[in-house]
């Protein structure tokens, strides 16, 4: 049933219902990966026999009845979950199946009318039970009769001893030599294929026998009659029952689709209802998969088509990929529009057009009398009958199959008129008059499939807003073409155009290039500020210790005092009470010195505590002067004293400037200076390195943001992925947890406005499933 309504799907221009079929598809994805995939394997298409006993007076086979029970237990088990509080997850689920119900008493009598290995159980009537219980009783008393038959025929020498009782013709006979058949009264089944045994039914069994055959006739009967009354009671939910196969079907289908979109990375972008194409790193998914078996990566597409911009013009060399990246707008703009998730970002933009327009290839025809270029200008004919401002044609090697002249001005041509049309394309060409009319033309852009002329091989990078090489004579010589040849084509095409083709292609490249160091170079700067800060955020936390010490040594020190100061007192007191008695006076002397010597110790002791060993190379701030070569030794930074003054010194180092403190400086000796002169360009960026080693040591690929708030989630990602980016880290996993989804919404949403970001998607059930989004970063 999915597989004839994966046949039916068709282009289709109902915004709603392309909504609804994608939203379909991402929740089934969804429930796979929360691993509550419905199992349609118990599903089985039993519409012709529904169909068939409509009719009254025909019954349902007993097999069919078995199938029936699976497949609406299938239903039942579905309809359940979806009803379900976990079934709010997946509301595009939910309302596809709204208006299907399972008869509850249906789903009761298929249940009770059949068992697990689809038999039909005594207890499916008590007549069926009785039959039953007679058949074995009787079969029974024929088996144990035959067995005593058994043991007196091989007593007798009729039977080998080795020989049981067999069936045959569904009867239970005793196995007796040819010669001895005489002596056993019955009748004859069959012999064996030597003819030196024979099979006799005793004639002491015979009626029992038949009494039993009578009784089974009898069971299928009461089998027939319960199956009739099934059809009979079924037959007024049949149209309730066509309906359920119906959404089995598209089930079946919307696992299909999830199954492909979970295949090649498939998405729902957001969709307009207008022409319109605002694709990020799009892919075609045939060459993506075949790609992805030979282990290689897949250079990724993007592309803006608007009211201004409509139609693009590709250039570029041959094997270069323009008719790939041509190819892969059409098979993606028709998937979504047959309600397919295409792979590409989801902060993508798509719209709908009403018309997709295609020449590709060779449409020549002996029978019809074509040639190669009839046929491309039969289908340019009808493009102009038919186009307006919601189609979207494509058109592959625009002019080609005619003398170059006249062809390219036929295409120019058809390109003009289908512009004014406000028509969307995509077209591909060599032809140097189409790239200088989209330059010209307003609704029209160029683009290049870029090409390193370095390494002579192409890019598969679309470039849009300049016209492409064909770089031909690159191509050639690459593959050995001979030089004298190249060399006479080179004089008769001028070599100006050759060198202007290929600086053009080599400044787009060093454009990209520059545009990546730019990016290094931002985030090195983030880091360089963040070491900054860290080693700030030291020198505060060290003020603010000393002045915890001092305050803990003033509080300690008046201790000291007021400890002394009561000594004294109890002293002096001492001695009046004891009336100036001289050998008293002495011991009190003697007490106070020993407690002077306690007193003097402990401050030592806390002087020590707090005393700063001086540097050994430290210098008096008055001794520095512009011009010294100085050292930050703390954050590892050496540079030239530009100024300075009593609480402030600015260092140049590297390019920068930097203000400090003067008494962090120390002053470099003059083979220090010479040293760092010569080291120069090898420490230029150690100092970076090292920071660079250590959070490389220390970054873990999963980020933890449970718990978080919103504003605090984001800042901790930003950051994060700053320093995954700066590690050169190609993939990280955000750990944000499944909840009522709100923090994993958050997180993708910001994650699709990220542009370093190439692609990210849930982790594997078996990883952590929703609860963690994995990033692949560019």
């Amino acid at each position: 049933m999915g597989h004839e309504q994966a046949e039916a799907l068709a282009f289709g221009t109902n915004l709603d219902v392309i909504h609804d079929s994608l939203d379909e598809t991402m929740a089934y994805q969804q429930l796979m990966q929360g691993g509550y995939a419905f199992h349609m394997r118990d599903v089985f298409d039993l519409r012709e026999e529904l169909t068939r006993i409509r009719i009254e007076g025909t019954v349902i086979e007993q097999e069919a009845l078995f199938d029936l029970k699976l497949s609406l237990n299938a239903l039942e088990q579905v309809l359940k979950f979806l009803d379900s509080e976990k079934g709010t997850d997946f509301m595009p689920l939910r309302r596809l199946c709204e208006g299907v119900s399972v008869d509850r008493n249906l789903l009761k009598e298929a249940n009770r009318l059949t068992d697990d290995k689809g038999e039909i159980p005594d207890h499916a009537s008590e007549k069926l039970a009785e039959i039953r219980r007679d058949i074995r009783r009787k079969q029974g008393t024929v088996e144990r009769k035959i067995r005593l038959m058994l043991s007196e025929a091989k007593h007798s020498g009729w039977s080998d001893a080795d020989v049981d009782i067999t069936i045959r013709n569904g009867r239970m006979v005793i196995p007796v030599r040819a010669a001895d058949k005489r002596r056993m009264r019955g009748f004859i089944h069959d012999e064996s294929a030597t003819g030196q045994t024979v099979y006799i039914e005793p004639a002491e069994v015979f009626d029992t026998n038949n009494e039993v055959k009578e009784l089974e006739y009898a069971e299928k009967r009461e089998i027939h009659r319960i199956l009739a009354a099934f059809s009979s009671f079924v037959r007024p939910m049949l149209p309730e029952l066509h309906q359920a196969w119906i959404l089995l079907g598209k089930l079946d289908l919307t696992r299909a689709k999830a199954l492909l979109a979970q295949k090649i990375n498939g998405t729902k972008p957001n969709i307009l209802p207008k022409p319109y194409i605002d694709w990020i790193q799009a892919t075609h998914p045939l060459l993506y998969l075949a790609l992805k078996e030979q282990k290689k990566s897949i250079v990724p597409l993007d592309l803006k088509l608007d009211e201004q911009q409509r139609i693009l013009v590709i250039s570029g060399p041959n094997a270069g990929g323009k008719s790939v990246c041509l190819k892969t707008i059409g098979l993606l703009q028709y998937m979504l529009q047959c309600g397919l998730a295409i792979p590409l970002k989801q902060n993508a933009t798509c719209g709908i057009f009403e018309h997709v327009f295609i020449d590709i290839g060779d449409e020549q025809s002996l029978e019809n009398d074509l040639s190669t270029y009839s046929s491309h200008l039969i289908s340019m004919k009808y493009f102009l009958e038919h186009a307006g401002p919601s189609t979207l044609f494509m058109i592959d090697e625009f002019g080609t199959g005619t003398e170059p002249q006249l062809g390219g001005a036929i295409a120019e041509s058809v390109l003009h008129q289908l512009n004014e049309k406000k028509s969307f394309g995509i077209v591909t060409t060599h032809y140097a008059n189409l790239k200088l009319l989209a330059d010209k033309s307003t609704g029209i852009i160029n683009g290049a499939m870029l090409f390193d002329t370095r390494r002579l091989q192409p890019l598969y990078m679309l470039q849009t807003g300049h016209p492409g090489s064909s770089f031909a004579f690159e191509i050639a010589r690459k593959i050995g073409f001979p030089e004298e040849t190249l060399a006479m084509a080179g004089s008769i095409s001028g070599q100006s155009q050759l060198n202007f083709d290929q600086q053009l292609q080599q400044l787009e490249i060093e454009k990209k290039e520059v545009a990546k160091k730019q990016t290094e170079l931002r985030l090195a700067d983030i880091l360089l500020n963040e070491v900054i800060e860290k080693y700030k955020r030291l020198l505060k936390q060290l003020e603010e210790r000393k002045k915890t010490l001092l305050s803990e040594a003033g509080r300690e020190a008046q201790t000291l005092i007021d400890k002394a100061n009561r000594q004294i007192e109890l002293t002096i007191k001492e001695i009046r009470e004891s009336q100036a008695d001289k050998e008293k006076t002495k011991q009190l002397r003697e007490s106070l010195q020993l407690s002077k010597t306690e007193l003097v110790a402990q401050a030592e002791e806390i002087a020590q505590s707090l005393a700063v060993e001086p540097a050994e190379n430290e210098v008096v701030v008055t001794d520095l002067k512009v011009g010294d070569m100085v050292s930050i030794d703390e954050l590892e930074i050496t540079g030239e004293l530009i100024s300075i003054n009593e609480h402030e010194a600015v260092i140049s180092f590297h390019s920068m400037k930097l203000r400090t403190s003067p008494e962090k400086l120390r002053k470099l000796s003059r083979a220090d200076s010479r040293n760092l002169v010569r080291e120069n360009r090898k420490y230029g960026r150690q100092s970076i390195m090292d920071d660079l080693n250590e959070k490389s040591t220390q970054f873990r690929l999963t980020i933890d943001v449970r718990g978080k708030r919103v504003e605090e989630t984001l800042e901790l990602i930003a950051k994060y992925l700053d320093e995954a980016m700066l590690l050169s880290m190609k993939e990280v996993s955000i750990l944000h947890g499944k909840g009522n989804g709100i923090l994993r919404r958050v997180v993708r949403d910001y994650l699709s406005k990220q542009r370093n970001v190439a692609s990210f998607e849930d982790a594997s059930a078996e990883t952590g499933g929703t609860g963690i989004t994995r990033v692949v970063l560019k």
